[in-house]
């Protein structure tokens, strides 16, 4: 590798040491070896059913004050993404077109236009452009024109967090219900990560919601940092370069959050996206599921922080065996018959992070799963990504299809040991796992390269507990048509 002072003064200025870059170079260049899966996590077999969950709201409303509490929302997401079909739409339809072929051969927009009525934002956008009949091809693109590219509208180039998601008497958006979760379950305490370009809007939308609606809420914001960024290859694995001479950086997608994760003071935090939301008939159903992943965190962890002080304080008195017991039941530790020095594995054990994950029941939506995959220190829980599994070969392959459950992204972790010290969140992230993208620049092929993801490989070696909670907990909103389902609709609507 020839770096120039050029680019080496680059590197210094992005905050990448030399290693971490001829690291990620490596990745790209040999690729990143697929997940062992051993089976797929399913019920009484890594998942939890909670029987009791009166037990962990009670856990939950008599501990929660003793704990800071706070809610991470990863809300850097443009809605770009939400209307591809709708770009390719302006793209390609013409006024002479038939809509009727054309919305055939492309059933979202054709349901888009079907049911826009429902939209939260139809009846502004109609009265906008001012109509109030049939619509017209011409009508059509002003519609979807209006709504991506022209204010006030502009939703092609705002941050899905302060989108018209809902509508009751007025819209309302996703950071509306975020800050009412906060405020339920979280202390009124909530950190979004955003791109920096769009913290004015979104700080600009909290104040105005703080102030209408008096919400006693601390709102904290981060971006992802730019030593995070990583190296894009040519096809034939040299450097991309810009036009400019520099060598080319991406973001490294949304596991470089876990150095903001790490940043966070609080002793629990609820990690949730910022597009899965509901309508305000659902929203006591929902908190009541996080009250109750985190009544269980809580017990969890006061069990582990006992056991901690103990290997800590007394260790000529600790209780091994029913250490290791907890440890096997709980997250499914196997102590090494090798092991020189028991004491120190289980201490190894004991001191990580804590997440305690809702996982929902597999029904068709796109998402990471629970699985036992094979490691070095034997069966251990985690959330893979389909990408990261082998589906060439016939046994991986049939683990993956036998799996029962999918992950929806909704987390509550246990940051601090027994003394209260924080846990450095980047010791515990496996930089062996990790995603290749092929990705295009000036119109040539590249290779890029994406961290570990937040909830897979940079929680790698966290202690995990995965939950089955109800599946109207998840509702996502990827595309626009998201939002005629049901969970997003009023009743009046």
């Amino acid at each position: 590798m020839n770096l120039t002072p050029r680019d080496q003064a680059q590197l210094e200025n992005l905050g990448i040491s030399l290693s971490q870059y001829e690291r990620q170079l490596k990745q790209i260049k040999e690729g990143i070896p697929f997940m062992n899966l051993a089976r797929p996590a399913t019920l009484n077999d890594g998942i939890i059913s909670i029987e009791d969950s009166e037990k962990y709201l009670e856990i939950f409303t008599q501990k929660a004050s003793r704990y800071k509490l706070q809610k991470f929302v990863p809300a850097s997401g443009a809605a770009t993404r939400m209307f591809k079909s709708l770009y390719s739409f302006l793209d390609d339809f013409r006024l002479t077109d038939s809509f009727e072929e054309y919305a055939e051969k492309h059933p979202s927009v054709k349901q888009f236009f079907e049911y826009f009525d429902r939209f939260p934002f139809a009846e502004a956008l109609k009265n906008t452009l001012g109509l109030n009949g049939p619509i017209s091809n011409q009508d059509r693109i002003a519609l979807v024109g209006t709504m991506l590219n022209e204010l006030p509208f502009e939703f092609g180039n705002k941050p899905k967090a302060i989108l018209p998601f809902h509508k009751e008497e007025d819209t309302y958006t996703p950071l509306f219900i975020h800050l009412i979760e906060a405020l339920d379950y979280a202390k009124g305490s909530v950190h979004f990560t955003v791109f920096e370009d769009h913290l004015d809007a979104v700080s600009e939308e909290v104040e105005r919601l703080k102030e209408l609606f008096d919400f006693k809420v601390e709102v904290t914001y981060s971006f992802q940092k730019k030593h995070t960024d990583t190296p894009a290859l040519n096809a034939d694995f040299t450097p991309v370069r810009t036009v400019d001479g520099n060598l080319l950086f991406r973001p490294g997608g949304h596991g470089a959050l876990i150095e903001n994760l790490s940043k966070l003071s609080a002793d629990f935090v609820f990690i949730k996206n910022i597009d899965n939301i509901s309508v305000r008939r659902e929203w006591t159903e929902h908190h009541k599921f996080k009250r109750i992943l985190a009544g269980l965190a809580f017990e969890v962890q006061e069990q582990i922080h006992r056991f901690q002080r103990e290997v800590c304080e007394s260790p000529e008195t600790a209780g091994l065996a029913k250490i290791e017991s907890f440890l096997s039941a709980t997250f499914g530790y196997e102590p090494s018959s090798a092991s020189r020095d028991p004491l120190f594995d289980l201490k190894n054990a004991l001191f990580r992070p804590l997440r305690v994950c809702a996982m929902v029941r597999n029904e068709g939506e796109p998402g990471g799963g629970p699985f036992w995959v094979n490691t070095i220190d034997g069966e251990r829980l985690q959330i893979v990504e389909s990408a990261q599994i082998d589906k060439e070969n016939p046994e991986q392959n049939a683990i993956l299809q036998k799996a029962t459950h999918f992950n929806p992204v909704d987390i509550v972790c246990g940051l601090t040991d027994y003394g209260g010290e924080r846990y450095q969140l980047e010791d515990f992230v496996d930089y062996k796992q990790g995603f290749i993208a092929h990705k295009t620049y000036e119109g040539n092929e590249i290779f890029a390269l994406e961290l570990p993801g937040l909830w897979n490989g940079a929680m790698a070696f966290w202690n995990t507990l995965f939950v089955e909670v109800p599946s109207m907990t998840f509702n996502p909103v990827k595309t626009v048509n998201d939002l005629l389902r049901e969970s997003h609709q009023n009743e009046n609507d």
